[in-house]
């Protein structure tokens, strides 16, 4: 069967994400919107809008479109559970792919940066880091200057209550900066 619906480069770097990931942590709806904001905020394109919720950033039209990529065969959901999902590439992920070839080889170096960066963080992991940075550079990009780390550590507690300790959030947030991590625009 052909891939003939209609489908973005979006689509085809979320099929792409599927097939490359290969890490300890199971690639569920949490995993993917961290991995995919990262993607945006390293610059590559992507039309999904990224706002501050519950598991950190968050896009609701990539959480309805990965619905639609699995209805659709170019991702299958592994989980077995309706609130959780574990995401494996589709019988139809390589051609989609495929059909997206020439443009995925420009951000090859990009993604695979990113992909390398996550790869062995949990969900937890990827949440506070998700959520520093997007304090960290949104702050930036509004007042066109940089807050504080303590202004960054007070707005990750507030917002996420007990769930990570200051020390932690320090430790993640020296670790972000030391990984050039900030250089990368807010998505």
């Amino acid at each position: 069967m052909k891939v003939g619906f209609d489908y973005h480069f979006e689509d085809a770097l979320v099929a792409y994400v599927a097939q490359q990931w290969r890490s300890t942590s199971q690639l569920g709806r949490t995993v993917m919107q961290k991995i995919c904001y990262f993607l945006k905020a390293k610059g590559i394109p992507m039309d999904y809008a990224f706002e501050m919720y519950h598991y950190g950033p968050y896009s609701q039209e990539l959480y309805f479109r990965m619905d639609e990529l699995v209805a659709d065969g170019i991702l299958e959901d592994h989980s077995g559970t309706p609130n959780k999902s574990v995401y494996m590439p589709g019988d139809r992920a390589a051609e989609l792919v495929d059909n997206y070839s020439q443009q995925l080889v420009q951000y090859d170096r990009d993604i695979n940066q990113v992909l390398n960066l996550l790869r062995d963080l949990g969900p937890a992991d990827l949440e506070l880091l998700a959520t520093i940075h997007y304090f960290q550079t949104s702050y930036g990009k509004f007042y066109k200057r940089q807050p504080t780390k303590e202004f960054v550590i007070d707005k990750v507690v507030e917002t996420k209550k007990n769930k990570f300790g200051r020390d932690k959030i320090s430790c993640a947030y020296d670790a972000l900066r030391k990984a050039g991590l900030f250089e990368w625009q807010s998505a």
